[in-house]
């Protein structure tokens, strides 16, 4: 790498985030070996690897740097003002987020134009690629961005998403849903890359028969929100009862709609059949993909419009042998090959659902051939160096002009 690149998280190392762990660990096999910077909270390493991470306490600093910054860069402060002055804030998650990461680039601008940074990469849309674009105003270093559905989707984007978008060197996604509404919002295909996020452990599923022999063992790996689709899931094992299925479904995560879910499976008595697991860490979570049959994803658009771009869990799966059934809302379904590698299908048609299932238990071997080809897919689509190269490749371009 012929110049010093910077990465922004927002918290780093995260455990949910295994995606943009796996990136820095293969970026770092190819010699590449990005600053880290963890705007909110985060560990002072991984890895071995050093983690810059920002003090609240330093914000006390901007009483300083505002009138540093507003005398040397006025026409930067005017610019971003003026947007959010134009456009109203999504939320107030939004609004702090937004403050934060602009109070990180005015304290920090000064140290990265120092440390000879040639390329600042915000990982998410969101804080890191708002501080990006500020000490990119700030410094005239460079800056790139990735942006995947949630920072697209959810509100319709967040509060400085339109100037983030305009100025960024590049625009990382990971699936083409994402990349159409990114396009969409007026950025340039040339400069939209979609770099699928990348898997780094090949699990290894010693026979396709069922795990267990008196049922089939479903898994569902995700946060318990909205977007996900869980009571679609409730529907279909009642559905399942009904025919007969003898079956169990592992629910794997967290989230707030945790209470809701049990209550309802309680109602609907289900509790023999499904099985909420809360959040468990990546190892246990690795052994519950080779410890099931088929795995599950019910996606759906929230009202506030997030959903799914390629939830991490389905390559996963796919890697572990796993049958997978996807929604077919936004990116979910491109992970795979739709009848050769594995199915997609509407949330909302839950017969069809029930059918595949009710064909799998009946006769798991013939569905063996598309469980091989998951894996294969996987690895051809999801190795981690493979898509470190291609992400490599956009930061050298930026950097060689």
């Amino acid at each position: 790498m012929s110049g010093k690149v910077a990465f922004l998280y927002a918290t780093f190392p995260r455990p949910t985030e295994t995606f943009v762990r796996r990136e820095l660990a293969g970026l770092g096999k190819l010699g590449f070996d990005p600053v880290a910077h963890s705007i909110w909270k985060g560990e002072a390493t991984w890895n071995d690897k050093k983690v810059n991470r920002f003090r609240l306490s330093n914000l006390w600093s901007l009483f300083f740097w505002i009138p540093y910054w507003a005398f040397r860069k006025p026409r930067a402060f005017v610019e971003v003002l003026g947007v959010l002055w134009s456009r109203s804030c999504p939320n107030l998650q939004n609004w702090n987020e937004t403050f934060l990461g602009l109070g990180f680039a005015l304290v920090r601008a000064n140290s990265f134009q120092k440390a000879g940074f040639s390329l600042i990469h915000g990982i998410w849309a969101t804080m890191p690629a708002t501080a990006a674009l500020a000490i990119s105003k700030l410094t005239d270093i460079p800056f790139s961005m990735g942006a995947h559905a949630y920072d697209v989707f959810r509100h319709g984007g967040d509060w400085l998403l339109p100037l983030k978008l305009k100025e960024a060197s590049f625009v990382r996604t990971s699936s083409a849903s994402s990349a159409r509404r990114i396009k969409a919002m007026k950025v340039p295909p040339e400069r939209i890359k979609l770099i699928r996020r990348g898997l780094s452990h090949w699990p290894r599923r010693e026979s396709f028969e069922c795990v267990h022999p008196n049922r089939i063992e479903l898994l569902s790996v995700g946060r318990l929100v909205e977007k996900k689709g869980y009571l679609h899931q409730l529907e279909l094992a009642a559905r399942l009862v009904e025919k007969g299925v003898s079956f169990r479904l592992k629910i794997i995560g967290s989230g707030p709609l945790s209470q809701l879910l049990e209550k309802e499976r309680d109602r609907m008595g289900l509790k023999e059949k499904v099985v909420f697991c809360g959040a468990l860490n990546e190892e246990q979570t690795r052994a519950a993909f080779l410890e099931c049959d088929a795995f599950l994803f019910t996606g759906v658009i929230a009202e506030n419009g997030d959903r799914d771009g390629i939830p991490n869990v389905i390559p996963e799966a796919l890697a572990a042998g796993c049958l997978v059934l996807a929604s077919d809302n936004a990116g979910a379904s491109e992970a795979f090959v739709d009848g050769i590698s594995g199915f997609s299908q509407s949330p909302e048609d839950h017969e069809e659902w029930v059918r595949l299932l009710l064909d799998f238990s009946r006769a798991p071997q013939d569905f063996v051939t598309v469980r091989k080809a998951g894996v294969k897919r996987a690895k051809e689509a999801f190795d981690v160096m493979r898509t470190v190269r291609s992400l490599r490749a956009e930061i050298e371009t930026v950097i060689q002009g």
